[in-house]
């Protein structure tokens, strides 16, 4: 379905399946958001600033304009500001902030965490772009608060939040991304932490969408370092500005999660590890019923996993053969905890 001609939002219907996330909705929205862009010409970068000037009416949006300033700049020379059909010049990520706008105010906190994830993994805006969002997404909130009372505080979406690191570890098929969505809206300033998946590295690495199949000879041993090292400078960039990070990967080597670990002491963050748990029948039901994800893992690697040893493992142990909502609460008192 298209964007709304005169907004650029996506229509909110097809994103909010009855009874929870639709992930192929949203992916397919993010990627609808990702074509238009694309498609449209250059804009006039001053056009868009004077329109982003005029609707930063109080201290706090001001301030945090004044701030990201210089990146806007920056992303405008390197031809982020698009002129989009019927709506003008704007920044990319201020176009995709309509539509997180537009599912935040409908009380869709983790459908907008999503739907940004999404847009950012399959077209990287570095973690200056990231840190942008809350500011635009505040904004498209001032747009859009004459027709909706109810949107949230612009103060609250602005409001200081010290940035913070989890790390979700297990084996194939124990739903480390599933939690990490369900996290991600609740850590950081709107829209939440930054989701960074082993999985999308890796197809990012080989010059591939995140979907497509990779052959078994993208998966050695080098290819898994250069991931992990793709992955943590990733994150250390997002951390250095300002951003929340969710590491979602197998961690099978104590190695790897002493490294995470690491990351979040080297930038005086606080840090959480969870460790997921599952029976393998658990685990090869959920590779078996898996479609458009990333992940490339099938049962003969969920198999080969569990020959293998982990080691000790330090982080928070999780079981997840009980219902989501059970594991999410226990997340989330875990990360309450370690503030």
């Amino acid at each position: 379905m298209a964007a709304d001609a005169a907004t650029g939002i996506e229509p909110m219907q097809p994103l909010l399946a009855q009874g929870g996330l639709d992930t192929s909705a949203l992916h397919g929205a993010a990627e609808r958001i990702a074509a238009r862009h694309a498609a449209a010409p250059p804009g006039d970068f001053a056009a868009f600033r004077m329109r982003i000037e005029a609707l930063a009416t109080n201290a706090a949006l001001q301030a945090e304009l004044a701030r990201q300033m210089p990146h806007m700049i920056r992303r405008a020379a390197n031809r982020r500001v698009r002129d989009l059909p019927g709506m003008g010049s704007q920044d990319v990520l201020f176009d995709l902030a309509g539509t997180v706008a537009a599912l935040l105010g409908a009380g869709h906190a983790a459908d907008a965490n999503s739907l940004a994830n999404r847009y950012l993994d399959a077209r990287p805006q570095g973690a200056t772009g990231w840190a942008l969002l809350p500011l635009f997404v505040a904004l498209r909130l001032r747009e859009q608060d004459a027709q909706d009372p109810a949107a949230p505080r612009l103060d609250t979406l602005l409001a200081a939040a010290s940035p913070r690191l989890v790390a979700i570890g297990g084996l194939s098929g124990t739903g480390k991304s599933t939690l990490a969505r369900l996290l991600g809206c609740r850590l950081g300033r709107m829209p939440g932490a930054r989701v960074l998946r082993s999985d999308v590295f890796r197809k990012r690495l080989a010059g591939l969408p995140p979907e497509t199949r990779l052959p078994p000879r993208h998966y050695t041993r080098r290819s898994d370092q250069e991931t992990f090292e793709a992955m943590f400078e990733s994150a250390d960039d997002h951390l250095a500005c300002g951003s929340s990070v969710i590491l979602d990967a197998v961690f099978m080597n104590r190695s790897e999660r002493d490294v995470a670990e690491a990351l979040a002491e080297r930038a005086r963050v606080p840090f959480s590890g969870f460790w997921l748990e599952a029976p393998e029948r658990d685990r090869l039901a959920r590779v078996v019923a898996r479609t458009g994800d990333a992940s490339d893992a099938t049962e003969e690697v969920v198999r080969e996993q569990s020959r293998r040893s982990v080691g000790e493992v330090h982080w928070h142990r999780m079981r997840v053969n009980r219902p989501l909502d059970t594991i999410v609460v226990a997340a989330r008192g875990v990360l309450e905890r370690a503030r």
